[in-house]
């Protein structure tokens, strides 16, 4: 990869990166002063807390005073999954706004040791596969939105014909702002992905190169003063490469607890999403098939795209975190298939101590220490949602046999 190129890419994830701030910060969920030319790029600021207080208020206040003038008129249908939805990212983005403002002197202190340009540059990364994950994370930040916006709009047209379309923007909004530490998180994970693809890679060409230099055609080759220089300076690069490793490890475990309530939260939020939007299809079905009454389709329509919303959102989740478990496992794989009968000895010590960091590190992906996050996780959530369906069910037709 050519320098124009690598400058190209940082220069991308640069923008990105300073884009998702400024939302943060004009959204009222980043308290902290972003200085891009200092040497601690992000500061306290009690002027920002101030603002992000005012942001938590006036955002309480006007959804509080929305669900509880629905609950004096007997409005609130919790078997709607759009209802449902639209109060628990009400929840959701009261508890950030709360989570962040008392975190805040915290992330500013965090963020300023990440080394993440830096560490960037060192790592030359992979044009066709950053892109590919940047569109992911595109997707996941602004095509799922504007999906949903699309799902209001059709409700309001039918329910509300009278309301403006401002009632839609109104309605999403909570779900933006729930879902912007989900997505700052996602993004910042996406990048370390690569980072880690990069580095492996690394560990590839060196795992090629030593194996070829034991050959004993190359044994013959080259002179012994010439292999033992050889491998010290691979032995610098790989270094480099542990220095490296365990800075994504330490950094990216401390973004990780910083985003942990938020994740944990939206979590349960896709958990309840998805266990109403399928008995709401059930309900209409039964509704059709029981009563006789006539199939809402629209109404199914609108469940079926936050159902789908909610079974893509862990299921973008639940892949990167298994890419990011995949790619350090990699790294110990690599290290392990390293031919090193006639390696220098500096070349040896530095393998070891590089699978030893590997080891005993165990890179995992556990916000709040509940629940460790892979491919484990689409299935559990299945099993519970099964579950939670089966009692749901149950109670619904005995109720229905009971009136008949």
């Amino acid at each position: 990869m050519d320098f124009t190129s690598d400058y190209a890419h940082r220069r991308m994830v640069k923008f990105l990166t300073i884009t998702l701030i400024v939302f943060m910060t004009a959204f009222g969920l980043l308290a902290n002063r972003y200085q891009p030319g200092q040497r601690d790029r992000f500061r306290f600021s009690k002027a920002y807390l101030a603002f992000a207080s005012l942001w938590a208020i006036a955002f309480s206040l006007v959804y509080g005073r929305q669900i509880y003038k629905e609950y004096q008129e007997g409005q609130i249908n919790l078997k709607d999954a759009t209802t449902l939805y639209s109060y628990m990212n009400i929840t959701v983005a009261v508890i950030n706004y709360v989570s962040q403002m008392i975190i805040s002197d915290h992330v500013a202190k965090m963020m300023n040791k990440v080394p993440f340009f830096a560490t960037l540059k060192a790592l030359r990364l992979d044009s066709r596969s950053l892109y590919k994950s940047i569109v992911l994370a595109l997707v996941k930040t602004v095509a799922f939105p504007l999906t949903i916006e699309v799902a209001f709009i059709l409700q309001q047209r039918r329910q509300h014909p009278e309301m403006s379309l401002i009632w839609t923007v109104y309605r999403l909004f909570p779900l933006i702002i729930s879902n912007l530490l989900n997505n700052c998180y996602f993004g910042a994970m996406v990048v370390v992905k690569e980072m880690l693809y990069a580095l492996n890679s690394r560990l590839d060409a060196q795992l090629q190169e030593v194996n070829l230099l034991q050959r004993k055609d190359q044994l013959k080759l080259y002179t012994r003063y010439y292999r033992m220089q050889r491998f010290c300076a691979l032995a610098d690069e790989l270094d480099q490469l542990a220095y490296r490793y365990w800075l994504i490890y330490v950094h990216s475990g401390k973004y990780l607890t910083a985003m942990s309530l938020s994740m944990i939260l939206s979590l349960i939020c896709h958990l309840l999403g998805i266990t109403v939007g399928f008995y709401s299809l059930y309900y209409a079905i039964a509704d059709t098939v029981i009563m006789g009454k006539p199939y809402d389709g629209l109404g199914s329509l609108i469940n079926l795209v936050f159902l789908a919303i909610s079974l893509a959102e862990i299921t973008l989740l639940t892949h990167l975190c298994n890419h990011l478990l995949v790619a350090t496992r990699r790294s110990a794989v690599i290290l392990q298939e390293m031919n090193l009968q006639h390696a220098d000895s500096r070349y040896r010590q530095a393998v070891h101590g590089f699978t030893l960091l590997v080891t005993v590190t165990k890179y995992q992906i556990k916000p709040l220490g509940l629940y460790e996050l892979d491919m484990r996780l689409i299935s559990n959530v299945f099993s519970a949602v099964t579950s939670f369906l089966l009692i749901l069910v149950q109670a619904d037709l005995s109720q229905r046999f009971k009136m008949q």
